[in-house]
């Protein structure tokens, strides 16, 4: 069983190497920079739910991998990081698209993740947690030697009270591409491990128990399918597509559970920001809207 989950995990998990090591060197790139970007972080506060949104659709859960980091280094609102986990689908694509009965659903489903988190994220930016500030990495001052413990212990004391962790995965006194390198492996052997984990127990408890627990009620199956969804692994998709293109679970479900499934990005975010109050409060924004949304379109669903 250990061979298969090795095996597995990293079927599931190489894929996103280069596109971390890609992103990790553009970051980088930008903390360096001596020239202004601050049209850059303007842009990604004021569109950043947009963008993730449009980042969450594409078949590969490592954007929300992706997505934790900036945010636990505060270059990205928290209203971005939600539209990418909420518009993530992992293996959804794939699935239905092998289903040539299931496009008309695919395009729907792609459709209302994109509006729905979208909307979600830039509700939570401008409604729920207003007044957020993302750091520009230019804002980021030279320290002389003699200040930089008293400047350190001051920025501490700043994200404390602003309950914003500092970045404690990033390398700067290595070259950009060393740094990027240091980066891009600590996370995916992170979440390769936890992906060997998760397959483990997913195998233990088999993919018929999994299916089991969401074949209810109408009524309750758009609740199931949203905690359903918050296991980060491929195998939660993968149940949840074949229960609906099987019958056994209403579209409505769907959208939920795939609404919470935001792959390994929470995993991301449980091993890099100490502030455990702040993963209740991205459970719970997930949660809420994944609810909301599913059982209205399971109403329109069933009323049709």
């Amino acid at each position: 069983m250990l061979f298969e989950s090795l095996h597995h995990a990293l079927e599931d998990t190489w894929l996103m190497l280069p596109i971390l090591y890609v992103v990790y060197l553009f970051l980088d790139s930008l903390q360096r920079k001596t020239d202004s970007n601050d049209s850059f972080f303007w842009n990604l506060q004021k569109y950043g739910p947009l963008f993730g949104a449009a980042l969450g659709l594409i078949p590969q859960c490592g954007f929300s991998v992706i997505a934790a980091m900036p945010y636990v280094s505060r270059n990205i609102t928290l209203g971005t990081m939600i539209a990418v986990f909420l518009a993530t689908s992992d293996e959804a694509v794939p699935i239905l698209i092998s289903e040539p009965a299931m496009l008309p659903s695919l395009g729907l489903l792609l459709v209302l993740k994109f509006v729905l988190a979208a909307a979600c994220g830039w509700l939570i930016d401008h409604v729920v947690v207003r007044n957020q500030k993302i750091i520009s990495f230019n804002d980021i001052e030279e320290e002389d030697e003699e200040d930089e413990f008293r400047e350190d212990e001051q920025i501490e004391t700043d994200l404390e009270e602003q309950n914003a962790p500092s970045c404690s995965c990033c390398y700067p006194q290595y070259p950009v591409w060393l740094s990027a390198l240091l980066r891009t492996a600590k996370i995916y052997l992170f979440v390769f491990i936890v992906t060997v984990v998760m397959e483990m127990i997913t195998h233990s408890i088999g993919e018929e128990n999994l299916a089991a627990f969401l074949q209810t009620s109408e009524a309750y199956q758009p609740l199931f399918a949203s905690l359903f969804g918050f296991i980060p692994n491929c195998a939660a998709t993968v149940v949840l597509c074949q229960l609906y293109a099987g019958g056994a679970l209403t579209f409505g479900s769907l959208l939920a559970g795939l609404m919470t499934n935001a792959g390994l990005g929470l995993v991301a975010l449980v091993q890099y920001d100490p502030n455990r109050k702040q993963l209740w409060k991205v459970l719970l924004l997930m949660l809420v809207p994944s609810l909301i949304c599913g059982y209205i379109v399971q109403m329109i669903e069933l009323a049709l």
